[in-house]
């Protein structure tokens, strides 16, 4: 038996910090596109670079072509950004990847992306005493959205040049989204990647970068 001294469950809690007369309340209903604007804003300040933290889609021509590839993106998959060094290729294509994540998760849907630099493609492709370099352009293959930055920039191999091919190529075939970038023009860019997969960029919506470079104009 208790003694009447002893302190009633109330007390006890008290002592606890809890009280049984305070309101239940409940957590707020999970909100998923709440969350993936969320989950896809932190992904995407960690793969952009802080030079281009606020990129946007402002070109006009590149806003344009977001319109079409948005309505229909097996019409309208590649976008091919060439012009001089600093002109805004890099902005804009960093600014494509934003604008469109943030469609997907308005939409409440899963986007995965990646983005690349030609040079560092190379680096990854070229042979490698662990055997990694067999399976490095895997990812970029599969990816739903790509963006393949300075392409034909930096030492190429025939080696290499292989990859680039291959990827070009599986991404076109399957009219995946892909944003290309490059200072070269046509001619030099054929010798650098190779007739075949300048080809298959021929079918990609192109924009020229006109303009002097940006980075002397702050």
């Amino acid at each position: 038996m208790h003694s009447s001294s002893s302190p009633d469950v109330r007390e006890l809690l008290a002592r606890r910090g809890i009280d049984l007369s305070a309101p239940v309340t409940e957590d707020p209903p999970f909100d998923p596109v709440a969350w993936r604007l969320e989950h896809y804003a932190a992904k995407l300040a960690a793969d952009i670079p802080a030079m281009f933290h606020d990129a946007q889609p402002d070109h006009a021509e590149v806003r344009a072509w977001l319109t079409k590839h948005l309505a229909d993106p097996a019409a309208f998959p590649s976008l091919f950004l060439s012009g001089n060094t600093g002109t805004g290729k890099t902005h804009q294509s960093y600014g494509v990847l934003r604008h469109l994540a943030g469609v997907a998760a308005r939409a409440n849907r899963d986007f995965r992306w990646l983005t690349v630099t030609h040079p560092d493609l190379n680096a990854a492709a070229r042979i490698k005493p662990d055997g990694s370099h067999a399976y490095a352009v895997e990812p970029y293959m599969e990816v739903e959205f790509l963006i393949v930055d300075d392409l034909a920039a930096g030492k190429a191999s025939e080696f290499t040049n292989e990859h680039i091919t291959r990827l070009i190529d599986h991404r076109w075939s399957r009219r995946m989204a892909t944003v290309y970038t490059t200072n070269l023009d046509p001619d030099t860019l054929e010798a650098a990647i190779g007739e075949r997969a300048l080809s298959r960029l021929a079918d990609a919506t192109r924009v020229e970068m006109g303009g002097a470079d940006r980075r002397f104009n702050r």
